[in-house]
């Protein structure tokens, strides 16, 4: 039986594997390392520092530190460490490295295991724990972790927090008469009104049935005010919603808003409520407006009772 040298079991290994001298220059550089990283083996080999392939020097020294400590439990080994690789294109590649020091020749010897497909894995799981999936707006549970951070950072810099509650006129009718999939539809259409009136900081939720929210950091409540407006007239636009069956049923969509703010010193439930109340109020004067009330009224109110 012909024997297979050591270098040919190396570039028939699946995943990368990359050797270095004591000085970290590159001397073993396998055909997977090769695809993954984009680097021909005879331009980096007695070269590149292994630096180049990490994300910098530093970078570098941690991966060594790391394998000559016991953190892993062996002295001169490192298992299963995630980290990342940077491609000759510059571009960051998720890997889990095991790795060992070569006492006898100086240097070491790692493999590393590409993780970009687990990792697309997770973001895409991640994703869709915390999205509503009919609308692509983020859900009631990421909205509570959200506004628990937001008002943290409101608190610590004194600086006002704002929330418009969005509730959609008139839905029942619409599902009763028209069928669940125009409720849908009309729903999809809230999202695009979100998505489309607010500003690149501004966070958007389904927050349940047809109800939703906006948090807008670092906003009082009469720039809400206005931005909520925005949003029902581009609903108006996108959605203008009337429909006569026979003269016997006329349906019109529309949109209740309300707004209020905070500097995040009170109780994530009084934040919402009170922004729950301003929009009951906005639906039982008719709907399809805008109602506000301020931090400073909602005190006031509580310090007179």
């Amino acid at each position: 039986m012909k024997e297979i040298d050591s270098r040919t079991l190396v570039n028939l290994c699946p995943d990368p594997v990359i050797g270095v001298d004591s000085q970290g220059v590159i001397n073993l550089f396998n055909a997977a390392a090769e695809r993954l990283l984009g680097y021909k083996s005879s331009d980096v080999l007695g070269s590149l520092h292994i630096s180049q392939v990490y994300t910098s020097l530093d970078h570098a020294k941690e991966i060594g530190r790391l394998i000559m400590s016991e953190e892993s439990g062996r002295t001169g080994v490192l298992e299963g460490y995630e980290t990342e690789l940077r491609t000759a294109d510059g571009y960051e590649v998720p890997i889990r490295l095991s790795a060992a020091s070569l006492e006898q020749v100086g240097g070491s010897v790692g493999f590393f295991h590409d993780m970009s497909e687990r990792k697309r894995l997770e973001d895409k799981l991640k994703m869709q724990s915390i999205t509503d999936e009919l609308t692509g707006l983020y859900n009631q549970r990421h909205f509570y972790g959200i506004l628990s951070v937001e008002m943290d950072r409101a608190e610590r810099y004194q600086s006002p927090l704002s929330l418009i509650c969005v509730d959609l006129d008139n839905l029942k009718q619409v599902n009763d008469q028209l069928g669940h999939l125009e409720g849908d539809r009309i729903l999809r259409d809230v999202s695009r009104a979100l998505q489309d009136s607010s500003r690149s900081v501004d966070i958007c939720f389904r927050y349940g049935g047809d109800e939703f929210m906006a948090l807008l950091p670092q906003t009082d409540s009469t720039e809400s005010a206005r931005l909520a407006e925005r949003i029902r007239q581009r609903f108006n636009e996108i959605s203008s919603y009337s429909v006569d069956l026979g003269n016997t049923v006329v349906i019109n969509a529309s949109l209740s808003l309300g707004v209020t703010d905070t500097l995040g010193d009170e109780d994530v439930d009084h934040f919402i409520q009170r922004a729950d109340l301003a929009m009951y109020e906005a639906k039982n004067s008719g709907g399809n407006r805008t109602m506000m009330i301020r931090r400073q009224v909602a005190d006031q109110v509580k310090a007179e009772a």
